[in-house]
């Protein structure tokens, strides 16, 4: 049996509900991580499947894992309470469907060990239901030198949790998830995080692989697709420290963000075969967000990543 230390040096929380399809295979990629000083935090939140039955097997078997009960009040929720057990110098907050490369954590570690960076963003490897890899751009490539605060907040180029690994401090310091958000609470909770210093960007293979499942957080994150009010959005208009931070240039950023959004969920639509049903949605979006069009780069991204097939 593996035994953890009294101070990890990370803590990998991971809320799960009915994930019993994947979870397995999601511990298993962690288990099998390199770089052995870890503890994981498994949260499951309210599961009617045997979701607790496999995080108890890992738990019985490998004491660097733990199964706690969540309080079957979403995925923020179940995250904060993981932050609030984690005895780590570094938390990841990992998906229950997502896999982590078995040098993910070394790799991290040796990118924030001697830095300053309040966390580090890795490369995201999108993967199908079964697990296949599919196209795609390096995220990587969307994250500037300096500036990267206005960047996020035009653009999630993060994508997912599982590829920031963050100092523990900074994630409490900052309050972690905003427990009133149902969409975007990510992204909104990694803006906050950024007010409070730089990411890393941790180069080589992607450390994650980003599971693509039409029911999952990863379609359904916009919401309403002709929403004029995004909660997320919202939040971050309203912070003050934002507003301090870019004063009248908040409101032209959280602008391409929405459009970004939007069409992130028309792509979402074309990619899961509801191809009329992007059609349609772009047509309209062509109407409610014109000064879309006069964002080349955005177009040309959006027209690549609408070829995601298998590799």
């Amino acid at each position: 049996m593996a035994h953890t230390s009294d101070e990890p040096v990370f803590s990998i929380v991971i809320p799960a509900r009915n994930m019993e399809r994947f979870l397995e295979e999601t511990l298993q990629s962690v288990q099998d991580q390199t770089f052995a000083d870890f503890e994981v935090i498994c949260v499951d939140d309210g599961s009617t499947d045997n979701t607790r039955q496999i995080a108890d097997r890992f738990a019985q078997s490998d004491d660097r894992f733990h199964a706690v009960d969540g309080p079957a009040k979403g995925v923020s929720a179940a995250r904060n309470l993981g932050l609030s057990r984690a005895q780590g110098k570094f938390v990841l907050f990992l998906d229950a469907d997502d896999l982590l490369h078995a040098q993910a954590l070394g790799t991290f570690s040796e990118a924030l060990k001697n830095s300053d960076a309040i966390a580090a963003v890795a490369g995201v490897q999108r993967i199908d239901v079964d697990g296949h890899p599919m196209r795609g751009a390096d995220n990587r490539h969307l994250v500037p030198d300096q500036d990267q605060l206005a960047a996020l907040l035009r653009k999630n180029f993060v994508v997912n949790g599982g590829a920031l690994a963050v100092r523990t401090e900074g994630a409490q310091r900052c309050g972690g998830y905003d427990e009133s958000l149902v969409n975007g609470e990510d992204w909104e909770f990694w803006c906050r995080l950024a007010l409070l210093g730089e990411f890393a960007v941790v180069q080589g293979p992607a450390l994650l692989n980003y599971r693509q499942v039409a029911s999952g957080a990863n379609f359904g994150a916009r919401g309403p697709a002709f929403a004029r009010r995004v909660p997320c959005i919202e939040k971050i208009a309203v912070n003050p420290l934002m507003k301090e931070r870019f004063g009248s240039r908040l409101r032209s950023l959280l602008r391409a963000r929405q459009i970004d959004i939007f069409w992130s969920g028309v792509r979402n639509q074309y990619q899961y075969g509801r191809k009329s049903a992007a059609l349609f949605e772009g047509t309209c979006g062509a109407v409610l967000y014109p000064d879309s069009l006069l964002r080349p780069r955005l177009i040309w991204r959006f027209l690549q990543s609408l070829d995601r097939t298998a590799k």
